[in-house]
């Protein structure tokens, strides 16, 4: 339902602001025909917007003295500036502007091209990242969600300008924007130029649920020494009930020091330099993701530690001391969160997406406090399930995977 902009202030005393526009709507609401173009329009808006041209606009963010980023994400399109509390108003005129008013001009389209041509390639480069889009696509399939943010290269390197405006026009609507700033900046001022934006109403489509496939994916490459994997089993959607469960589950078996996979895979056999474990949550869906590297030749041994690791928390063993532990980390992660008004930007947001509510540092703690480990066991024992597990593995020439998910090779 439109409703029009989302507009959260949170006006507190300081000698900074951070500020930022986010359009609710990424790379999955592209559609396959114009996959890549909500990355290369984040690219071009800091180019060349409203009347501004592209040496005005880098004079202008040096003179802010502070910092100014845009980035795409599956569910979002985001402009954001942190700077000196007295330069609010150009900052925030230079980000609306950016999200409605960019001006998309040939030679700029070709410059952006190429740059975007180098990310393509540096993704290619590093054998992790190809692992965890692999794996994303084992288990997610053709869903909009297991796209890569960048998009098809030679999609990309079709689009035009009239491509782009139309693009521009067809999905950054005034109903999917959330502006968000934290500072000394006054709420109705910016309520105001929100709402002057020159763009149309209407809300994305929702997405459609994803399908789960317990499907793994390899990749072998010629000259690299470690097998990269990313294995993922279902998560949860964005403001589920059960998410902080989920988080404290995410840290004791890969998050920390003190986690399972971290004291066995490092600690205890030497067997890798980093293990990792971390949740991706969408609308509609969600990974448990965990990820290692190890020498080829130490790889059958980790895959035996993990899969043993991954059996017993699925099984629920997990003990009350290492949920309590969980807490205390999740705890003293949203105590750094609250420092700074950058930090505090992006804890806004994420409240605001997930649970359409503003960050509150003392509602979440008490929160935290309130997940107990019965609940962690049920959602380690519903979703870490070695007959879902899918996921990826690029390395040498050879890689293999354990004889128990052969078949799971698509």
């Amino acid at each position: 339902m439109a409703n029009g902009p989302l507009v959260v202030v949170d006006e507190r005393p300081g000698a900074t602001v951070a500020v930022g526009v986010w359009l609710r709507r990424g790379s999955a609401h592209e559609g396959e025909d114009m996959a890549g173009a909500m990355h290369l329009v984040e690219h071009l808006e800091l180019r060349r917007c409203g009347e501004r041209t592209p040496e005005q606009i880098a004079a202008l963010i040096d003179g802010l003295g502070g910092a100014v980023d845009a980035f795409t994400t599956r569910e979002s399109c985001a402009v954001t500036a942190h700077v000196p509390a007295e330069r609010w108003r150009d900052a925030l005129d230079l980000l609306l502007d950016a999200v409605a008013r960019p001006r998309f001009e040939p030679g700029d389209l070709e410059t952006e091209k190429g740059v975007i041509a180098a990310e393509f390639e540096m993704v290619q480069d590093s054998p992790g990242e190809v692992a965890a889009e692999l794996a994303l696509e084992a288990c997610w399939g053709a869903h909009p969600l297991a796209r890569p943010v960048l998009g098809r290269r030679e999609r990309v390197q079709a689009f035009s300008v009239a491509n782009l405006e139309d693009f521009h026009a067809r999905t950054f609507t005034l109903d999917d924007l959330l502006a968000v700033g934290v500072g000394p900046l006054p709420e109705a001022a910016v309520r105001e130029a929100v709402a002057a934006l020159p763009l149309r109403g209407g809300v994305a489509e929702p997405l459609p649920l994803p399908p789960w496939r317990p499907a793994f994916r390899v990749e072998e490459r010629e000259g690299i020494e470690q097998v990269y994997v990313n294995i993922v089993f279902p998560g949860l959607p964005l403001g589920h009930p059960e998410a902080l469960a989920l988080a404290a589950l995410e840290q004791l078996l890969g998050a920390g020091a003190s986690s399972r996979l971290f004291r066995e895979l490092r600690d205890r056999h030497g067997l890798v330099y980093e293990v990792d474990a971390s949740t991706y949550a969408a609308s509609v869906g969600g990974v448990l993701e965990v990820t290692f590297s190890a020498p080829a030749a130490k790889a059958e041994a980790c895959w035996g530690t993990v899969l043993r690791v991954l059996e017993e928390v699925g099984e629920g063993k997990i003990s009350d001391g290492e949920v309590a532990l969980a807490r205390k980390a999740l705890d003293a992660a949203v105590v750094l969160g609250a420092e700074g008004n950058d930090a505090l930007l992006d804890a806004h947001v994420a409240e605001l997406l997930a649970h359409g509510r503003p960050f509150d540092a003392d509602r979440l703690r008490r929160e935290i406090a309130a997940v107990t480990p019965e609940a962690v066991r049920a959602v380690a024992q519903r979703l870490v399930r070695l007959e879902l597990m899918a996921g990826a593995a690029c390395g040498p020439v050879g890689v293999r995977l354990p004889a128990v998910l052969e078949r799971r090779v698509a």
